[in-house]
């Protein structure tokens, strides 16, 4: 009951709730998104005069700034890609642009032969060539994403959050002598240590809203499951109080927070009723236990859970991966039974092609709808994309040819951070614009520019020469 005093007693005195605040109950503690009981000048509004003075004199709530970093693997079908690119994000022209004439020079061969995978992965985020081995001596660079986490360390409760359609690894040779842990890593904490990533969304789920004791093991954690229906059962009592404490507007918009939340949690519930169900199948499909239904299914829940966290000031930086590099896993759901590793390796066949296409346009589906997902989603006021640089990219170009020019890059969002996006007018209407850099421009350059927007001075990252305009 403590927290419900605590709760009573701020709103007594007319202070404004700290942003900090959280709704605890049963072993459950859930971040709020920012309400107008957060912000001094108009916390706990009672009259239009108050509301008049608040607005001349009272001083405005400071947005934080945030990043997110998607890593598509095994490149792209150049053609197919550009068609994607055109037909499913021509809803978001004016809000994200195509980035081109970007490369990465150090996830080239350099001598070192064979092994385009997984140097493009430990390259994506780092600018740095990976040494090469499948030892224990593993060395790659600092992410940017871990550059920007260091800068805001200490303002969030995790600096960052490095998600994964498929499992982290850390040892074992996966391509021509290189560590699995470059090939299954983007974010790097240091030189020698991959900062591993989360790829069940139940665990994340349970991570974000601090569900049971850190050692809880899965028996105990379904027992424990068993006695309530839903997080928000444990938290009724202190939403109940703070919703008779806030004005209409924060209670229309935590009603809306707690039916997103809620949502979720049946998604991640009903993946896990389908995991337990006697026949493991579906549509024809066997899934591995421990899988949501569809791999789309477990993308798309861990896009969201990203979103929630950045929403309510959980982290400022995230990564996704939408599986490792060098990923040959099939995909029944797009009829393509073939992997994905084999088919981008296409050698102008046109099935494989076709294939790969197919491939290509579901992950650029997968970035519209977390775009999608940001634009719709408010904090602080406004679209929660505006400020949240999100970048969308490979450090392979063409799957077939292993090269590493003229990269597949998608940068969106930013815009209250000062991040411009100019859409083109076709035929057909508005498109998406392209930044056009000098061909040969390293990549580490955009990195330069993003740390900078989000206030990270810096005017060296990885290989970069400079930063570019945006």
């Amino acid at each position: 009951m403590s927290e419900l005093k605590e709760l009573s007693e701020q709103v007594d005195r007319g202070r404004a709730l700290s942003r900090r605040t959280v709704l605890r109950g049963a072993g459950a503690a859930l971040a709020l998104p920012l309400l107008e009981a957060m912000i001094p000048s108009r916390s706990f509004i009672r009259s239009a005069a108050a509301a008049a003075g608040a607005a001349t004199s009272g001083a405005a709530a400071v947005a934080p700034a945030r990043m997110m970093f998607v890593f598509l693997p095994n490149g792209v079908e150049p053609t197919a890609w550009s068609q994607a690119l055109s037909s499913v994000l021509a809803p978001h022209a004016g809000v994200a642009s195509v980035m081109r004439g970007l490369c990465h020079r150090n996830a080239e061969a350099q001598l070192d032969g064979p092994g385009d995978h997984a140097r493009s992965a430990a390259c994506f985020l780092t600018g740095v060539h990976p040494k090469k081995t499948s030892g224990g001596d593993i060395t790659a660079g600092v992410s940017v994403d871990q550059v920007a986490a260091r800068a805001f360390s200490g303002r969030t409760k995790f600096e960052s959050l490095e998600l994964g359609g498929e499992a982290t690894m850390t040892a074992g040779n996966c391509d021509s002598g290189y560590s699995c842990a470059y090939s299954a890593n983007i974010s790097w904490r240091g030189p020698h240590t991959p900062s591993g990533k989360d790829h069940d969304p139940r665990v994340l789920f349970e991570r974000l809203f601090a569900l049971g004791p850190s050692h809880e093991d899965a028996q105990a954690r379904t027992r424990r499951m068993a006695l309530r229906k839903s997080i928000l059962d444990a938290l009724a009592p202190s939403t109940a109080a703070l919703r008779e404490r806030v004005g209409v507007n924060d209670r229309r918009k935590l009603d809306e927070y707690l039916d997103g939340v809620r949502d979720l949690e049946r998604r991640i519930e009903s993946a896990e009723k389908f995991e337990n169900s006697p026949t493991g199948a579906h549509e024809g499909v066997v899934i591995p236990k421990g899988s949501p239904p569809t791999y789309t299914a477990r993308i798309d829940l861990l896009s969201d859970l990203a979103v929630l966290a950045l929403q309510t000031d959980r982290t400022r930086v995230v990564t996704l991966m939408l599986a490792n590099e060098g990923s040959n896993r099939s995909f029944p759901e797009l009829g393509v039974a073939d992997g994905h590793h084999e088919v981008s390796h296409h050698g102008e066949q046109a099935d494989k092609k076709e294939k790969f296409a197919k491939i290509n346009r579901w992950q650029v589906e997968r970035f519209a709808r977390l775009l999608a997902k940001l634009r719709e989603t408010q904090a602080d006021g406004e679209p929660l994309l505006d400020h949240t640089m999100l970048l969308f990219g490979a450090a392979i170009t063409d799957g077939n040819r292993h090269n590493h020019d003229d990269l597949p890059v998608v940068l969106a969002g930013g815009r209250a951070l000062g991040v411009t996006h100019t859409p083109t007018t076709s035929a057909s209407g508005e498109v998406l614009g392209e930044r056009i850099a000098t061909s040969g421009t390293p990549l580490c350059n955009l990195y330069v520019s993003m740390l900078n927007k989000v206030g990270v001075r810096s005017d060296r990252f990885g290989d970069s020469t400079g930063a570019l305009a945006l």
